[in-house]
């Protein structure tokens, strides 16, 4: 499955034209590469996105099919790791 459409597909990105958008700024790595649109995803690749500061590495546990219920849509991958580089929108006590 295309890298572009497992993001779409799993609600990672809303749209696959945006998901399209983050692989084309270098925004997107797979397995450690930064991966273009249409690279083959697989169950056990790690993407990692970064946009404006926020990173969020998944882990692909399962492919979804062309007639995939959006409602088990998070089933697709696990959150290895999520944080938030961007000093601006942190709190300061």
């Amino acid at each position: 499955m295309r890298l572009d459409v497992f993001l779409k597909a799993s609600s990672v990105a809303k749209r696959r034209a945006f998901a399209k958008e983050l692989c084309d700024q270098g925004c997107v790595k797979v397995n450690g590469n930064v991966a273009k649109s249409g690279r083959a995803v697989q169950v056990g690749d790690d993407i990692e996105i970064s946009k404006r500061g926020h990173r969020k590495t998944l882990k692909v546990l399962e492919l979804p099919a062309k007639s995939f219920n959006k409602a088990r849509a998070s089933e697709c991958y696990e959150v290895l790791d999520e944080s938030n580089d961007n000093p601006a929108s942190q709190v300061h006590s």
